[in-house]
């Protein structure tokens, strides 16, 4: 069922252009979408048609890419050279800087000359957005993509806040409050309480979250031919390091480690390998399956466990599917993921900078023979799916924006 024509909300979606940051909110996009708002994702112009194509967004183009090779030598060599905290700090200064905050929220301001949105939709690492909506005086909402607690607690008072500050008066606005400015309307959260933020200090609105899907995404056909006597594994690490040639050698050797645990597991695999990494590994045992890319959203339900590196994508995938977990985290988000997955006995937690083989294939068999572990995630999956559908946040959001417009009319 669509809304009438008249009770439309323009809503202004921005992101950082990577596609694990758009799959963190674009089921809400759908949902908006369905319903019959005009909802636009602002990306740089190589992304249109592939987001088109891929997720049949609606977009709109802002320019040039704002990431490039440089941030991930500069994000991925502190990494190496600092370990996760350095990481965290190395990726929000970068996401904060005039050529990145400062660039998208100056065209932003020029999209709004022709087209105005009601509301902006901004993941938590992306800033340009909130920065021009603050500007425009219209109300935003900051999605929880990970890793919202560095965002607005652990790191915006030693950087974030002093940043913000910087780029609110290049656009002529006060201070960036004590109280984080991304908060200040709407914070919403696609996980249940019992996994994350219960204490969190602002009030958060929690929807259920939903498996996102890929237009051209089908079931894998080594899949269809796996043997039905053993367990199947699959191993994503998402992400991590393939676009930063500073931080592909440790990568292959952290798979390497990966794979020889697995080869020697009676199980099945079904392994993302991305692209770059192909060559290295030839020659695997004949029930490890690579492919550059596995449709998470099909593989997951059919699977017995999961290697992942604990991103809030994953995360939120897992306990929508009760699929129990080996993490080895890496940044940002993932440590702390994986150690309240542990906490709650969903998987093992592994720490990738000292992994070996042995590791890896204790903890597979670990969470393969113990029960405990899919009856955990199975507990977690039934608060997910206790939360609202996601089409409460499109009445959520129609009542946030027809407050502020009243708010506005009254001044």
């Amino acid at each position: 069922m669509t809304i009438p024509s008249g009770d439309r909300i323009r809503v202004l979606v921005t992101l950082n252009p990577i596609e694990s940051h758009l799959r963190g909110l674009v089921t809400l996009v759908d949902t908006l979408s369905a319903l019959g708002h005009d909802v636009r994702i602002a990306v740089p112009g190589k992304w249109s048609g592939w987001l088109h194509d891929h997720y049949g967004a609606r977009t709109v183009d802002i320019g040039p890419s704002w990431l490039d090779p440089e941030f991930d030598s500069v994000v991925f060599g502190a990494l190496l050279d600092g370990g996760a905290a350095a990481f965290d700090r190395a990726m929000m200064v970068e996401f904060l800087s005039a050529r990145v905050a400062g660039y998208v929220a100056g065209r932003v301001l020029e999209l709004a000359e022709q087209w105005r949105p009601d509301v902006v939709l901004h993941e938590c690492t992306e800033f340009g957005g909130y920065l021009a909506a603050e500007r425009l005086g219209i109300p935003h909402v900051v999605v929880d993509i990970g890793p919202l607690e560095a965002v607005v607690q652990r790191l915006h008072r030693e950087v974030i806040a002093a940043a913000l500050t910087a780029r609110r008066a290049e656009l002529g606005l006060p201070p960036e409050p004590g109280t984080p400015g991304v908060l200040r309307h709407l914070t919403v959260s696609l996980t249940p309480e019992e996994f994350n933020h219960r204490d969190f200090g602002t009030p958060l609105v929690r929807y259920r979250h939903e498996l996102p899907n890929r237009r051209d995404e089908r079931m894998p056909s080594e899949f269809t031919r796996l043997p039905s006597d053993r367990p199947i594994v699959y191993l994503s690490m998402g992400s991590i390091g393939p676009r930063s040639s500073r931080f592909m050698p440790r990568s292959t050797e952290i798979y390497r480690e990966i794979f020889t645990a697995l080869g020697e597991l009676d199980c099945s695999v079904i392994a993302a390998l991305p692209t770059q990494y192909q060559d290295a590994f030839r020659s695997l045992p004949p029930h490890v399956h690579t492919m550059a890319r596995v449709p998470q959203s099909l593989v997951l339900p059919r699977v017995d466990l999961f290697l992942t590196h604990g991103g809030l994508n994953s995360i939120r995938d897992v306990l929508t599917c009760g699929v129990p977990q080996v993490l080895l985290p890496f940044f940002a988000d993932h440590p702390g993921n994986a150690r309240r997955c542990e906490e709650l006995g969903t998987g093992v937690r592994i720490d990738p900078a000292t992994v070996t083989a042995a590791d890896v294939l204790s903890a597979c068999e670990r969470v393969l023979t113990d029960p405990s572990y899919r009856q955990a995630t199975c507990e977690l999956r039934d608060h997910m799916r206790a939360l609202p559908p996601q089409t409460a946040f499109a009445g959520d959001l129609r009542r946030l924006v027809e407050s502020r417009q009243e708010a506005m009319s009254n001044d």
